[in-house]
């Protein structure tokens, strides 16, 4: 979520847009067989950030974990959400049944593997596009015959296309498959099999890591991907799956140095190109731009960066959004103002601009469905020393800015992501 290009286009304010959107991309694999591999869904797409939603944590730690509990455990309505499978569940299960019902979201992505996030998706039919975590990138990328790699930074002696069997069909440390039911004991990766959500059509897309270039931890490299693209690919051809296609997020710029001869890298079909206005997701951020303003930078990036390099049929938008600030600062309505226009401009971009400067993307997520921080400040958010979450850029935010509670809608009415 950090750019530096300061380009800017002629500016719009068209709003208040209701939309409903098919988009449908298609690419030819890079593995020397012609073969479409296409990301299809309705509406624009929304970046779901888990760990802000349904952990126990309450920010008491820098980065919360989402609830994952093992699905052999049982309890009753008191106990925390990481040890309560059916609480967990109906936490992310009303998240999804609003995304899809209210916003008329079609897709989300997901940044890491959550059992629970995918059941939530599969009962109301939204489709997903399945992150992992930036260690397995390193993991993937590591020769089979070895045994030091990790899941979420627990040890996982399964390398290569090794780890992506045990994604697929879960695992306890070594022993894969794994039985759900049976409860994983040691100081190991539990890793819930994901496979029947890429079976029934669930998942839609497999991405590699977060932003994998500009990854500290681990640092990871161009070779790094390419290889846990090509384990992955492997993997999901020997299971049947010849249409899954892979992912590579990246943040804005870094496309010139992943991508080859104006496309992605082999067996890597899509860069989910991550643009954003100056300094809204900077650390601290600032706002130069308004929310027209700002979409029409963000149209420059995307052109200068992800097509340039990448080719328009290979990238889509995987993020974008802006930034309405710290809670409770006296700029705070000024900001959710040029939210507003931004989403609105946004998605008149993507629906109804018969002559648009640029192209829209054949995709577009916006980021995100709610705030990532807590109410104190966070990294991209009120004051620098506070280094805690993820923004500021949701259209809700949890009450009190908790990890886990009711919903609040910060704008009103809430901004539209379908088309007419």
């Amino acid at each position: 979520m950090y750019n530096s290009f300061s380009a800017i286009i002629g500016r719009r304010n068209w709003k208040g847009v209701s939309l409903t959107l098919l988009m449908l991309l298609t690419v030819a694999a890079c593995d020397g067989d012609f073969q479409l591999r296409p990301l299809t869904f309705t509406g624009i797409g929304i970046d779901y950030d888990i760990e802000a939603r349904c952990a126990d944590d309450n920010w008491m730690t820098t980065t919360p974990v989402a609830c994952g509990p093992q699905l052999s455990f049982t309890c009753d309505d008191t106990a925390n959400l990481d040890f309560c499978p059916t609480r967990c569940q109906s936490c992310y299960d009303s998240d999804l049944d609003f995304m899809k019902n209210n916003l008329l979201v079609g897709a989300i992505t997901l940044y890491q593997p959550n059992y629970y996030v995918l059941k939530a998706a599969q009962k109301v039919k939204m489709k997903v596009i399945l992150g992992t975590f930036n260690d397995s990138v390193k993991s993937l990328a590591t020769p089979d015959t070895q045994t030091d790699c990790t899941y979420a930074g627990s040890a996982l002696p399964l390398c290569g296309t090794k780890y992506a069997y045990a994604l697929f069909d879960g695992a306890c440390g070594g022993q894969t498959p794994w039985d759900p039911a049976q409860f994983c004991q040691g100081a190991v990766a539990y890793i819930t099999a994901f496979e029947e959500f890429l079976t029934d059509g669930t998942v839609i897309g497999i991405q590699l890591g977060n932003e994998v270039l500009s990854s500290s931890d681990p640092v990871l490299t161009k070779a790094d991907v390419t290889a846990a693209a090509k384990a992955m690919r492997e993997a999901l051809d020997a299971r049947g799956y010849l249409s899954m296609p892979i992912i590579v997020s990246l943040v804005a710029g870094n496309e010139q140095f992943f991508c080859e001869n104006g496309a992605p890298p082999a067996n890597v079909d899509y860069i989910a190109a991550h643009p954003y206005c100056n300094n809204v997701a900077g650390v601290p951020p600032s706002w130069p731009l308004n929310g027209a303003e700002c979409l029409a930078q963000v149209k420059t990036i995307y052109q200068d960066t992800a097509i340039k390099y990448c080719g328009a049929t290979h990238v889509f938008i995987g993020e974008t959004g802006y930034n309405t600030g710290c809670p409770g600062l006296p700029d705070e309505a000024t900001h959710i103002t040029e939210a507003n226009v931004f989403i609105g401009d946004m998605a008149y971009w993507m629906c109804a601009d018969p002559s648009p400067i640029v192209a829209p993307p054949s995709a577009l997520f916006l980021f995100a469905f709610v705030d990532a921080c807590p109410q104190t400040g966070c990294r991209p958010g009120c004051d620098i020393s506070v280094n805690q979450g993820n923004g500021y850029f949701g259209l809700f935010h949890t009450e009190n800015y908790l990890t886990k509670g009711p919903l609040v809608n910060k704008f009103n009415p809430t901004p539209s992501l379908t088309c007419p």
